[in-house]
C-alpha cells in the first residue's frame, strides 16, 4: 500500500503524539533520574593531553538534581599534586528503560563533553573530551571510574 505525502505526514505526526503520551504516563516517569548523582564522586583518572599521558584523581560534587539535570562542581588533582579550583558542571541523566540497572549520563561545558554510565549504589564511569585546535594535538581526554564518597 502506498501512502501519499500528506497521509504519510499525518501518520507520522499521530505516531509521535501517541509515543509522547505513552512516555508521559509510563510508570516511573515522574521519578528524578538525576537524583542518584547527588553526592561526592571520586576516582582515579587517566588523562591524555598534548600528546602526553598522565594519571590523577577526578572529583565530581553534585549538589543539586532536579528532574533529569544535575549541577555541581568538577575538580582534578594530578598524582602528587593539589586539587584544581572547582569548576561548574551540569549533567543530564537520561531516562532508562523499565528494569534497567544503569542510567546514561551526558553533559557539556564551554570546552567539551561528558559521557558516562551510572549504576546507582555501585559506580559511576565517566569520560570527558575537549577538542582543541592544532590537528588534535591538544585534545584533552579524561576517563574515570568513580565511587561515591561516604
Amino acid at each position: 500500500m502506498k501512502l501519499r505525502q500528506g497521509k504519510l505526514f499525518a501518520a507520522l505526526a499521530a505516531s509521535a503524539l501517541a509515543a509522547g503520551l505513552l512516555i508521559t504516563v509510563a510508570p516511573g516517569s515522574m521519578a528524578a533520574p538525576a537524583s542518584p548523582l547527588i553526592g561526592t564522586w571520586v576516582g582515579s583518572a587517566d588523562l591524555y593531553y598534548g600528546g602526553k599521558y598522565s594519571q590523577g584523581t577526578e572529583k565530581l560534587t553534585i549538589t543539586t538534581a532536579r528532574g533529569n539535570v544535575a549541577k555541581g562542581t568538577w575538580q582534578w588533582k594530578p598524582t602528587g599534586g593539589s586539587w584544581s579550583s572547582p569548576a561548574p558542571v551540569q549533567l543530564i541523566a537520561l531516562n532508562s528503560a523499565a528494569g534497567a540497572t544503569s542510567i546514561d549520563i551526558l553533559g557539556a561545558d564551554g570546552d567539551g563533553t561528558y559521557e558516562g554510565v551510572l549504576i546507582p549504589g555501585v559506580s559511576f564511569e565517566i569520560g570527558y573530551m575537549a577538542p582543541r585546535h592544532g590537528a588534535g594535538t591538544k585534545t584533552l581526554v579524561l576517563h574515570s571510574l568513580m565511587t561515591k564518597a561516604q
